[in-house]
């Protein structure tokens, strides 16, 4: 989903509100939100607008004042989405292709960080993340405002890195071979993720961080991409610090100390 159809999406959401709806209201105010700071950041002009606008008034004395208080409110929140409509189809200089990558002087501060059952290596990794001064993406900590995984994962992978974890969560082996050659390999889901930012990133932006175990299976068919292995000493940190830098993330490896 491009921005365009991201804003053209709430829009038709602001016109299915219901006066009286405080939930459906809140949920809309908070996708609000987190949209304009997707598309503008944290410090965006619209942001203000959007905390100015009131769906309740100071001296609705009525019930119809109080639905005139709330239209006023709806009113003013889809001009707000229909002036970045227009800025979006006006200025934007984004390509149309769908599967186009995200260039070095596009890098964001986001990395998505796909991941299996380790919770204490996401965790570490996470943090080394927000020691550099960038944003790790969890899939399952973001809100879901009612959209399924695939459409979750969408609207979210729209980061500038990403780093995959490998770690021994399942078992697999090949039906000929039988179950004495069992290895342990990582979630199929990791897989599929690791394959989606390969395409639409490019090798030169995912790292794939890997499980130490014994009997631990890496996938062999995704030459050029670069394999580290997780350790508690940290020695990958260096090696992930070398690859955001050339991707035009300024990062320092001081922070890490």
């Amino acid at each position: 989903m491009d921005n365009l159809e991201l804003v053209n999406n709430m829009i038709n959401e602001i016109d299915a509100m219901v006066f009286g709806n405080e939930t459906s209201l809140d949920a809309i105010k908070r996708k609000s939100e987190m949209i304009i700071r997707n598309l503008h950041g944290k410090e965006s002009k619209y942001l203000t607008d959007l905390k100015n606008i009131n769906f309740v008034g100071y001296y609705s004395s009525t019930k119809e004042e109080e639905k005139r208080d709330w239209q006023s409110g709806k009113d003013q929140l889809r001009n707000l989405f229909i002036t970045l409509r227009d800025e979006i189809s006006l200025f934007s200089k984004e390509s149309k292709d769908p599967n186009k990558r995200v260039t070095k002087n596009e890098a964001n501060d986001s990395i998505f960080l796909v991941h299996g059952h380790d919770e204490k290596i996401k965790q570490s990794v996470a943090r080394v993340i927000e020691k550099l001064g960038l944003k790790p993406v969890i899939l399952h900590e973001q809100p879901n405002l009612g959209r399924t995984v695939i459409e979750k994962f969408t609207d979210y992978s729209k980061v500038g890195f990403a780093i995959v974890l490998l770690t021994p969560d399942d078992m697999g082996y090949s039906v000929n071979a039988g179950l004495e050659t069992a290895k342990y390999r990582a979630r199929q889901n990791v897989i599929l993720e690791l394959g989606y930012f390969l395409g639409t990133l490019g090798r030169e932006r995912v790292i794939v961080l890997h499980s130490e175990a014994d009997n631990f299976e890496i996938p062999s068919d995704y030459s050029g991409v670069l394999f580290l292995p997780f350790d508690s000493r940290g020695r990958w940190q260096l090696d992930f610090v070398k690859e955001l830098r050339a991707c035009g993330y300024n990062v320092d490896a001081n922070k890490l100390i």
